[in-house]
């Protein structure tokens, strides 16, 4: 059955629609110049009102060790997603310390994924590239680039321009472990649109 990670929650009411519709991971972006960044003040209290729920993904960029240890420690983070140019080592450093690391690939062509044998991670993160945005695009990749890695699909979060009129399509030609959405099912930065929230996550599953 494939997972649904819906990413950029900004508020309690969007977080837990997702949760009760049936999301098995929920992205919280604490990068200060998203459009669907939060403080870890504002992760901590949208967390406390999900009745247990614990599958929750720290997303960053390019921050300093100490801090991404700060503010997982602080939210009891089990998954922590690098978007940025993270190298091995550093991803490797997390590893080490019990976390699932999912590093994030921004795919342009096919030597956006040259370096990818480098990296010993819990997941992999593919998502469309563009020059001023980290996510969040509404773009799709060409998924044809990943045909030639299969053993990536296993463990493959499948990003980059999904809603619900694309998702059914992208599952049967990439076959990911999961799929991630934030811009595809909002109705504007950081805020859901519970209809099209519902319809997305209602898809996949029937899918399964």
């Amino acid at each position: 059955m494939t997972r649904i990670k819906i990413c950029g929650n900004t508020n309690l009411e969007n977080a837990k629609l997702a949760v009760d519709c049936g999301a098995d991971y929920l992205g919280f972006i604490f990068v200060p110049s998203s459009k669907r960044a939060v403080t870890p003040e504002q992760a901590r209290a949208i967390m406390d009102g999900l009745g247990g729920f614990t599958n929750t993904v720290g997303v960053f960029v390019n921050r300093p060790k100490n801090d991404v240890e700060k503010i997982a420690a602080a939210l009891g983070l089990k998954y922590l997603q690098f978007h940025g140019e993270e190298t091995a080592l550093y991803c490797d450093h997390f590893t080490r310390q019990g976390y699932e690391v999912i590093k994030t690939f921004r795919v342009k062509d096919a030597m956006s994924l040259k370096r990818i044998d480098e990296y010993n991670v819990g997941a992999f993160l593919f998502d469309s590239y563009a020059p001023s945005e980290r996510g969040g695009t509404g773009q799709i990749f060409d998924w044809g680039i990943i045909e030639d890695k299969p053993y990536v699909h296993e463990k493959l979060f499948l990003a980059g321009g999904l809603n619900a009129s694309n998702v059914a399509n992208a599952i049967r030609t990439v076959q990911p472990f999961a799929v991630d959405v934030a811009s595809g099912v909002e109705s504007s930065p950081g805020l859901k649109d519970p209809q099209q929230l519902r319809q997305f996550i209602s898809i996949v599953r029937n899918l399964a």
